[in-house]
Protein backbone atom coordinates (compact mmCIF):
# COMPACT_ATOMS: atom_id res chain seq x y z
CA UNK A 1 0.00 0.00 0.00
CA UNK A 2 1.03 3.58 0.46
CA UNK A 3 -0.22 6.69 2.21
CA UNK A 4 -2.01 9.95 0.90
CA UNK A 5 -1.29 13.15 2.95
CA UNK A 6 -1.07 16.89 2.41
CA UNK A 7 2.16 19.02 2.94
CA UNK A 8 0.26 21.05 5.73
CA UNK A 9 0.77 19.63 9.11
CA UNK A 10 -2.50 17.88 8.75
CA UNK A 11 -3.21 14.03 7.83
CA UNK A 12 -7.00 13.53 7.76
CA UNK A 13 -7.54 10.66 5.30
CA UNK A 14 -6.55 6.79 6.16
CA UNK A 15 -5.65 4.44 3.10
CA UNK A 16 -9.68 3.39 3.00
CA UNK A 17 -10.91 6.87 3.08
CA UNK A 18 -11.77 7.04 6.35
CA UNK A 19 -11.82 10.70 7.52
CA UNK A 20 -10.24 11.37 11.01
CA UNK A 21 -11.16 14.26 13.50
CA UNK A 22 -9.16 17.28 13.51
CA UNK A 23 -7.41 18.97 15.95
CA UNK A 24 -9.22 22.54 17.57
CA UNK A 25 -5.81 24.31 15.67
CA UNK A 26 -5.91 22.38 12.43
CA UNK A 27 -8.39 22.87 9.38
CA UNK A 28 -10.32 19.88 8.40
CA UNK A 29 -8.87 18.47 5.38
CA UNK A 30 -10.73 16.59 2.46
CA UNK A 31 -9.24 13.63 0.42
CA UNK A 32 -10.25 11.11 -2.03
CA UNK A 33 -10.38 7.71 -0.92
CA UNK A 34 -6.53 6.21 -1.35
CA UNK A 35 -5.98 2.64 -3.21
CA UNK A 36 -3.89 1.54 -2.75
CA UNK A 37 -0.99 3.57 -0.84
CA UNK A 38 -0.92 6.03 1.74
CA UNK A 39 -2.23 9.59 1.17
CA UNK A 40 -1.79 12.62 3.19
CA UNK A 41 -1.57 15.85 3.30
CA UNK A 42 0.75 19.11 3.99
CA UNK A 43 0.86 22.24 5.30
CA UNK A 44 3.68 22.58 8.03
CA UNK A 45 4.47 25.36 7.00
CA UNK A 46 8.21 25.05 9.44
CA UNK A 47 9.24 22.69 12.22
CA UNK A 48 9.36 24.99 15.47
CA UNK A 49 11.97 24.83 17.38
CA UNK A 50 14.39 23.34 14.53
CA UNK A 51 17.43 24.90 14.38
CA UNK A 52 21.10 24.37 13.09
CA UNK A 53 22.30 24.20 16.63
CA UNK A 54 19.58 21.96 18.52
CA UNK A 55 17.69 19.31 17.27
CA UNK A 56 14.05 19.46 18.07
CA UNK A 57 13.88 17.14 21.49
CA UNK A 58 16.92 18.92 22.30
CA UNK A 59 14.25 21.80 23.68
CA UNK A 60 11.11 22.54 23.42
CA UNK A 61 9.65 20.31 26.33
CA UNK A 62 9.89 17.52 24.32
CA UNK A 63 11.75 14.38 25.32
CA UNK A 64 12.80 10.96 22.72
CA UNK A 65 13.39 9.15 26.24
CA UNK A 66 9.91 9.53 27.63
CA UNK A 67 6.35 8.12 25.85
CA UNK A 68 4.46 11.45 24.04
CA UNK A 69 1.39 10.37 26.89
CA UNK A 70 3.49 11.00 30.03
CA UNK A 71 7.28 12.90 30.05
CA UNK A 72 7.81 12.39 26.37
CA UNK A 73 5.90 15.77 25.95
CA UNK A 74 5.66 18.30 28.35
CA UNK A 75 2.69 20.68 29.12
CA UNK A 76 2.93 24.59 29.45
CA UNK A 77 6.31 25.03 28.02
CA UNK A 78 8.10 24.63 24.73
CA UNK A 79 6.20 23.49 21.98
CA UNK A 80 2.91 23.76 23.79
CA UNK A 81 3.32 27.70 24.79
CA UNK A 82 2.40 28.94 20.57
CA UNK A 83 0.57 28.15 17.61
CA UNK A 84 3.42 27.61 15.63
CA UNK A 85 4.83 24.76 18.48
CA UNK A 86 1.74 23.09 19.03
CA UNK A 87 1.65 22.99 14.77
CA UNK A 88 4.79 20.96 15.11
CA UNK A 89 3.43 18.42 17.60
CA UNK A 90 0.08 18.10 15.71
CA UNK A 91 2.29 16.84 12.29
CA UNK A 92 4.63 15.35 14.57
CA UNK A 93 1.99 12.70 16.71
CA UNK A 94 0.14 12.33 13.47
CA UNK A 95 3.05 11.29 11.96
CA UNK A 96 3.77 8.91 15.07
CA UNK A 97 0.51 7.46 16.15
CA UNK A 98 -1.78 5.75 14.47
CA UNK A 99 -5.44 6.49 13.94
CA UNK A 100 -7.40 6.45 16.91
CA UNK A 101 -4.82 7.38 19.00
CA UNK A 102 -4.73 10.96 20.99
CA UNK A 103 -2.08 12.96 22.99
CA UNK A 104 -4.21 15.63 25.46
CA UNK A 105 -1.75 18.39 27.02
CA UNK A 106 -2.18 21.88 27.93
CA UNK A 107 -0.43 25.31 27.02
CA UNK A 108 0.76 27.56 29.82
CA UNK A 109 -2.48 28.83 30.17
CA UNK A 110 -3.64 25.32 30.81
CA UNK A 111 -5.87 25.59 28.17
CA UNK A 112 -5.90 21.76 27.07
CA UNK A 113 -5.39 20.69 23.47
CA UNK A 114 -6.29 17.29 21.76
CA UNK A 115 -3.43 15.76 19.10
CA UNK A 116 -4.98 13.20 16.93
CA UNK A 117 -2.88 10.32 15.94
CA UNK A 118 -3.26 9.27 11.72
CA UNK A 119 -0.21 7.31 9.59
CA UNK A 120 1.39 5.57 13.25
CA UNK A 121 5.26 5.35 12.16
CA UNK A 122 5.75 4.70 15.29
CA UNK A 123 2.95 3.91 17.63
CA UNK A 124 6.32 2.94 20.40
CA UNK A 125 6.42 6.68 21.17
CA UNK A 126 2.71 6.93 22.54
CA UNK A 127 3.97 5.24 25.93
CA UNK A 128 7.75 4.31 25.45
CA UNK A 129 10.87 5.35 24.12
CA UNK A 130 11.60 6.80 20.60
CA UNK A 131 14.75 5.33 20.12
CA UNK A 132 16.74 5.27 16.61
CA UNK A 133 14.53 4.03 14.19
CA UNK A 134 11.37 5.76 15.68
CA UNK A 135 13.24 9.19 15.48
CA UNK A 136 14.14 8.29 11.25
CA UNK A 137 11.20 7.42 10.97
CA UNK A 138 8.78 10.62 12.48
CA UNK A 139 11.37 12.84 10.52
CA UNK A 140 11.46 11.70 7.39
CA UNK A 141 7.20 12.28 7.98
CA UNK A 142 7.17 15.02 9.13
CA UNK A 143 10.37 16.46 6.78
CA UNK A 144 7.70 14.91 3.75
CA UNK A 145 4.48 16.54 5.25
CA UNK A 146 6.77 20.46 4.82
CA UNK A 147 4.81 22.42 2.75
CA UNK A 148 6.35 26.74 2.86
CA UNK A 149 3.78 28.13 2.30
CA UNK A 150 1.60 26.22 4.66
CA UNK A 151 -1.22 25.41 2.00
CA UNK A 152 -2.81 22.01 2.35
CA UNK A 153 -2.07 19.53 -1.13
CA UNK A 154 -2.71 15.85 -1.18
CA UNK A 155 0.45 13.70 -1.89
CA UNK A 156 0.45 9.98 -2.17
CA UNK A 157 3.84 8.54 0.54
CA UNK A 158 5.69 5.30 -0.21
CA UNK A 159 8.27 4.19 1.91
CA UNK A 160 9.93 1.56 4.29
CA UNK A 161 7.51 1.46 7.35
CA UNK A 162 4.43 -0.87 7.31
CA UNK A 163 2.46 1.74 8.44
CA UNK A 164 2.74 3.36 4.94
CA UNK A 165 4.18 0.67 3.13
CA UNK A 166 4.46 0.66 -1.30
CA UNK A 167 2.38 1.50 -4.01
CA UNK A 168 1.85 3.54 -6.50
CA UNK A 169 -1.63 5.45 -7.43
CA UNK A 170 -2.42 6.45 -10.77
CA UNK A 171 -3.76 9.82 -9.36
CA UNK A 172 -0.51 10.94 -8.28
CA UNK A 173 1.79 10.07 -11.34
CA UNK A 174 4.72 12.28 -10.36
CA UNK A 175 7.37 11.64 -8.15
CA UNK A 176 8.44 14.76 -6.54
CA UNK A 177 11.42 13.21 -3.85
CA UNK A 178 12.45 11.86 -0.94
CA UNK A 179 12.92 12.90 2.52
CA UNK A 180 15.25 11.32 5.62
CA UNK A 181 17.28 12.64 8.10
CA UNK A 182 16.98 12.23 12.07
CA UNK A 183 15.36 15.98 13.44
CA UNK A 184 16.07 15.00 16.92
CA UNK A 185 19.80 14.97 17.18
CA UNK A 186 21.78 17.90 17.86
CA UNK A 187 22.40 19.27 15.18
CA UNK A 188 19.49 18.27 13.31
CA UNK A 189 19.98 16.02 10.40
CA UNK A 190 17.09 17.34 8.04
CA UNK A 191 17.59 15.75 4.52
CA UNK A 192 15.72 15.73 0.79
CA UNK A 193 16.64 14.31 -2.90
CA UNK A 194 15.00 15.34 -6.00
CA UNK A 195 12.49 12.83 -7.19
CA UNK A 196 12.66 12.41 -11.20
CA UNK A 197 9.87 14.57 -11.81
CA UNK A 198 10.15 17.06 -9.23
CA UNK A 199 9.93 19.69 -11.56
CA UNK A 200 6.56 18.16 -13.42
CA UNK A 201 3.17 18.33 -11.28
CA UNK A 202 4.17 21.31 -9.12
CA UNK A 203 2.10 22.71 -6.62
CA UNK A 204 2.97 25.62 -4.01
CA UNK A 205 5.66 25.70 -1.23
CA UNK A 206 6.63 22.21 -2.23
CA UNK A 207 9.88 21.14 -4.41
CA UNK A 208 10.92 22.13 -7.84
CA UNK A 209 9.51 25.58 -6.99
CA UNK A 210 12.18 27.78 -6.16
CA UNK A 211 10.86 27.01 -2.79
CA UNK A 212 12.14 29.40 -0.06
CA UNK A 213 12.68 28.72 3.71
CA UNK A 214 12.21 24.82 3.86
CA UNK A 215 14.39 23.35 6.67
CA UNK A 216 15.99 20.62 4.65
CA UNK A 217 18.69 20.70 2.46
CA UNK A 218 20.19 18.12 -0.37
CA UNK A 219 23.41 16.29 0.80
CA UNK A 220 24.21 15.19 -2.51
CA UNK A 221 23.99 18.74 -4.48
CA UNK A 222 20.93 21.24 -4.64
CA UNK A 223 20.11 19.44 -8.07
CA UNK A 224 21.12 16.21 -7.43
CA UNK A 225 18.50 12.91 -7.83
CA UNK A 226 17.50 10.47 -5.42
CA UNK A 227 18.10 7.73 -7.88
CA UNK A 228 21.71 8.71 -8.03
CA UNK A 229 22.30 8.24 -4.38
CA UNK A 230 19.60 6.20 -2.54
CA UNK A 231 19.25 2.36 -2.64
CA UNK A 232 15.63 1.68 -4.72
CA UNK A 233 12.94 -0.43 -2.91
CA UNK A 234 13.21 -3.91 -3.07
CA UNK A 235 11.64 -5.75 -5.76
CA UNK A 236 9.03 -4.91 -7.90
CA UNK A 237 8.34 -2.07 -5.68
CA UNK A 238 11.91 -0.66 -6.98
CA UNK A 239 10.49 2.51 -9.10
CA UNK A 240 7.80 3.24 -6.01
CA UNK A 241 10.62 5.19 -3.77
CA UNK A 242 13.98 4.52 -1.65
CA UNK A 243 14.63 2.31 1.28
CA UNK A 244 18.28 3.89 2.36
CA UNK A 245 19.79 7.40 1.69
CA UNK A 246 22.89 7.87 2.82
CA UNK A 247 23.17 6.40 6.20
CA UNK A 248 19.63 6.55 6.77
CA UNK A 249 17.47 3.41 6.41
CA UNK A 250 13.66 5.02 6.57
CA UNK A 251 12.97 6.78 3.63
CA UNK A 252 9.47 8.58 2.52
CA UNK A 253 9.24 9.05 -0.79
CA UNK A 254 6.16 11.30 -1.90
CA UNK A 255 4.13 11.57 -5.13
CA UNK A 256 2.03 14.12 -6.27
CA UNK A 257 0.05 15.71 -9.10
CA UNK A 258 -1.44 18.81 -10.09
CA UNK A 259 -3.64 20.69 -7.48
CA UNK A 260 -7.07 21.30 -9.11
CA UNK A 261 -8.14 23.97 -6.29
CA UNK A 262 -5.34 26.50 -7.50
CA UNK A 263 -4.54 28.56 -10.36
CA UNK A 264 -2.04 27.49 -12.92
CA UNK A 265 -0.57 29.94 -15.68
CA UNK A 266 0.48 27.82 -18.72
CA UNK A 267 3.52 29.58 -20.91
CA UNK A 268 5.17 28.97 -24.18
CA UNK A 269 8.68 27.75 -24.05
CA UNK A 270 9.22 30.03 -27.28
CA UNK A 271 7.81 32.84 -26.28
CA UNK A 272 6.84 33.18 -23.17
CA UNK A 273 3.50 34.43 -23.53
CA UNK A 274 0.72 32.59 -21.67
CA UNK A 275 -2.52 30.94 -22.40
CA UNK A 276 -5.46 33.49 -22.35
CA UNK A 277 -8.12 34.51 -24.36
CA UNK A 278 -9.23 37.12 -27.25
CA UNK A 279 -9.41 39.84 -25.00
CA UNK A 280 -10.31 37.75 -21.87
CA UNK A 281 -13.72 36.92 -23.05
CA UNK A 282 -15.36 34.36 -21.02
CA UNK A 283 -18.69 33.09 -23.77
CA UNK A 284 -18.32 29.02 -25.22
CA UNK A 285 -16.41 29.34 -28.23
CA UNK A 286 -13.72 32.27 -26.86
CA UNK A 287 -10.45 31.71 -29.34
CA UNK A 288 -8.35 30.82 -26.74
CA UNK A 289 -4.30 32.94 -27.59
CA UNK A 290 -0.75 33.66 -25.92
CA UNK A 291 -0.33 36.86 -24.61
CA UNK A 292 2.22 38.38 -21.88
CA UNK A 293 1.20 37.43 -18.43
CA UNK A 294 -0.45 40.37 -16.78
CA UNK A 295 -2.02 38.41 -13.50
CA UNK A 296 -5.56 38.71 -15.48
CA UNK A 297 -8.10 36.52 -14.17
CA UNK A 298 -8.42 35.16 -18.66
CA UNK A 299 -5.05 33.47 -17.95
CA UNK A 300 -5.52 31.39 -14.89
CA UNK A 301 -6.09 27.66 -15.63
CA UNK A 302 -7.20 25.23 -13.10
CA UNK A 303 -5.56 22.10 -14.05
CA UNK A 304 -8.20 18.68 -13.24
CA UNK A 305 -7.32 15.22 -13.27
CA UNK A 306 -10.36 13.41 -15.50
CA UNK A 307 -9.05 10.21 -15.34
CA UNK A 308 -5.65 7.98 -15.35
CA UNK A 309 -3.26 10.25 -17.81
CA UNK A 310 -5.81 12.88 -18.57
CA UNK A 311 -7.12 16.07 -17.76
CA UNK A 312 -9.03 18.94 -18.37
CA UNK A 313 -7.93 22.84 -18.71
CA UNK A 314 -10.59 24.87 -16.72
CA UNK A 315 -10.54 28.64 -17.67
CA UNK A 316 -10.50 30.23 -13.93
CA UNK A 317 -12.17 32.84 -15.26
CA UNK A 318 -15.39 31.33 -16.97
CA UNK A 319 -15.45 28.11 -16.07
CA UNK A 320 -15.16 26.83 -20.02
CA UNK A 321 -12.43 24.13 -20.59
CA UNK A 322 -9.68 23.97 -23.50
CA UNK A 323 -11.02 22.43 -26.29
CA UNK A 324 -10.02 22.01 -30.52
CA UNK A 325 -12.96 23.90 -31.89
CA UNK A 326 -15.54 21.29 -33.00
CA UNK A 327 -12.87 19.05 -32.37
CA UNK A 328 -11.95 18.64 -35.96
CA UNK A 329 -10.20 21.88 -36.64
CA UNK A 330 -6.70 23.57 -35.50
CA UNK A 331 -8.31 26.59 -33.72
CA UNK A 332 -8.39 26.23 -29.48
CA UNK A 333 -11.15 27.98 -27.89
CA UNK A 334 -12.84 27.35 -24.32
CA UNK A 335 -16.52 25.25 -24.46
CA UNK A 336 -18.71 24.25 -21.95
CA UNK A 337 -16.99 20.55 -20.82
CA UNK A 338 -18.75 17.55 -22.13
CA UNK A 339 -15.95 14.75 -21.85
CA UNK A 340 -15.34 14.98 -25.61
CA UNK A 341 -12.00 13.67 -26.64
CA UNK A 342 -11.07 16.84 -27.52
CA UNK A 343 -11.30 18.49 -24.07
CA UNK A 344 -9.08 15.63 -22.47
CA UNK A 345 -5.39 16.72 -22.55
CA UNK A 346 -2.45 14.66 -22.10
CA UNK A 347 0.94 16.08 -20.61
CA UNK A 348 4.03 14.63 -22.38
CA UNK A 349 7.59 15.90 -20.61
CA UNK A 350 9.67 17.21 -23.07
CA UNK A 351 12.73 17.91 -20.48
CA UNK A 352 13.79 20.78 -18.68
CA UNK A 353 10.09 20.95 -16.78
CA UNK A 354 7.92 21.52 -20.01
CA UNK A 355 5.06 19.73 -21.57
CA UNK A 356 3.64 18.95 -25.05
CA UNK A 357 0.09 18.54 -24.52
CA UNK A 358 -1.80 16.60 -26.83
CA UNK A 359 -5.66 16.34 -26.91
CA UNK A 360 -7.30 12.73 -27.15
CA UNK A 361 -9.02 12.75 -29.88
CA UNK A 362 -5.52 13.31 -32.09
CA UNK A 363 -2.70 11.87 -30.10
CA UNK A 364 -0.03 12.99 -32.83
CA UNK A 365 -1.14 16.54 -31.96
CA UNK A 366 0.20 19.18 -29.94
CA UNK A 367 -0.69 22.44 -28.20
CA UNK A 368 1.16 25.07 -30.33
CA UNK A 369 2.27 28.93 -29.94
CA UNK A 370 1.68 30.96 -33.01
CA UNK A 371 2.11 34.63 -33.15
CA UNK A 372 -1.32 35.73 -30.45
CA UNK A 373 -3.09 32.50 -31.10
CA UNK A 374 -2.97 29.00 -30.31
CA UNK A 375 -3.63 25.88 -32.40
CA UNK A 376 -3.27 22.00 -32.27
CA UNK A 377 -1.40 20.95 -34.35
CA UNK A 378 1.09 18.12 -35.78
CA UNK A 379 3.85 18.11 -33.01
CA UNK A 380 7.30 18.43 -34.47
CA UNK A 381 9.03 18.75 -31.35
CA UNK A 382 9.14 22.49 -31.85
CA UNK A 383 9.74 25.18 -28.55
CA UNK A 384 6.18 26.64 -29.85
CA UNK A 385 4.48 23.49 -29.02
CA UNK A 386 6.24 23.49 -25.51
CA UNK A 387 5.35 24.29 -22.21
CA UNK A 388 5.52 25.00 -18.77
CA UNK A 389 2.67 25.05 -15.76
CA UNK A 390 3.39 27.26 -12.69
CA UNK A 391 1.21 27.49 -9.70
CA UNK A 392 -0.23 31.19 -8.92
CA UNK A 393 0.04 32.81 -5.46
Amino acid sequence: MGWLGNAAVAVAMCASGCTAPVDAETPADSQPAADPALAAINGLSAINGLSAINGLSAINGLSAINGLNGAGLASGVGLMTSKEGRDTVSYMVRCALPLGHTIVKTDQNNVSYTFLGAIGVAPEWESGTCGADCQENVSACMLAHVNTTGQHIALWLDGDNPAIGWGRSSLFPYQEGSFFGNIFTSPPKAYYCNGKDFDLGVVPGRLGVGQKGAPYTNPFGASAYCQSSCTAAPGSFGGDGYQSCADYRHVITVWRNFDPTINYKICNRASGTCLDTWFGQTQPLAKVVASSFTGAASQKWHIVQVSPGKYKLVHSASGNVLDVLFGVTTDTIIYKFSSAASQLWTFIPTGEGYYRFTPANNPLGSLTSSLLSTAELLYSGSKEQQWVVAPLP
